[in-house]
């Protein structure tokens, strides 16, 4: 008989989870942000081209990701600064990334950007998401499956489009078109 909680955590490891409040150590550059920080201890110059290539998969240009290394998180913009956090996570190769309401806070702008960085990942680095998200419109742009939960339970799994299409006219008062 094993012992409770023997195996507890184990999936932890695969899990990336990115919180609606996300944080980035504000007296640490970029490169310590995606490193260090989060406990990564690789050499100098190979903590570096890693760094660049999750950075590229998320929507810099190897230019952009280059310059941002060394700066700290107040030098960046919202997106910019979201789209590292992001890296952040997506640097421990997690099998699964979890999203909580990733655009809760994004103007249109920065909404547009931040889809765009995560269909780049999922398609550069073959990452599994799952977005908790109240905003359909988002949902449409990035997700190709979607679940419809009320009072706690799954009421459907399915295209975004299906999924849209049951939606109550208070659903859809909420959840489209109101960012």
């Amino acid at each position: 008989m094993t012992k409770p909680g023997l195996h507890r955590g184990r999936a932890k490891r695969y899990i990336g989870i990115l919180f609606q409040e996300y944080a980035l150590y504000p007296y640490r550059t970029v490169l310590e942000n995606l490193t260090a920080a989060i406990g990564l201890e690789l050499p100098e110059e190979f903590a570096r081209m890693k760094a660049i290539y999750t950075l590229t998969s998320v929507g810099f240009s190897e230019e952009e990701a280059e310059k941002i290394l060394d700066k700290y998180p107040n030098e960046l913009s919202v997106g910019e600064r979201h789209r590292v956090a992001l890296a952040q996570i997506l640097i421990k190769e997690p099998r699964v990334v979890i999203l909580d309401e990733p655009t809760g806070t994004m103007d249109p702008i920065t909404r547009t950007v931040v889809a765009n960085s995560i269909l780049k990942s999922r398609i550069e680095l073959e990452q599994t998401y799952i977005i908790v998200s109240h905003d359909m419109d988002f949902v449409l742009n990035v997700c190709d499956r979607a679940g419809l939960m009320r009072n706690g339970k799954l009421v459907k799994v399915g295209k975004p489009e299906e999924i849209v299409s049951i939606l109550t006219e208070e659903e859809k008062e909420e959840m489209l078109g109101n960012k």
